[in-house]
C-alpha cells in the first residue's frame, strides 16, 4: 500500500508538534514516513530561526520529502 500525500503531510505535522511539545521522537513509521516524522521535527526548530520554513507551502513540504 503506497502513502499518500496527505498522509505525508499529516505525519509531517505530527512530527512537527510533537518537536514543539518536546516529546520523544516516534520510530514506527517507514522510510519515507520517517522522513516525513523527522523533517517535520527539524522544521520546527528551523522555524524558529528562518521564519520562511514556517511560510513553505504543502507541495514543497512535499517536494522536500520525495526529495525532489
Amino acid at each position: 500500500m503506497s502513502i499518500t500525500d496527505k498522509q505525508l503531510l499529516e505525519i509531517y505535522m505530527k512530527g512537527f508538534v510533537d518537536s514543539l511539545h518536546n516529546k520523544p521522537p516516534e520510530t514506527h513509521y517507514s522510510n519515507l514516513e520517517q522522513k516525513a516524522y523527522f523533517l517535520g521535527r527539524i522544521d520546527a526548530i528551523i522555524g524558529d530561526e528562518i521564519e520562511e520554513v514556517d511560510l513553505e507551502s504543502d507541495q514543497e513540504i512535499l517536494s522536500k520529502i520525495k526529495g525532489q
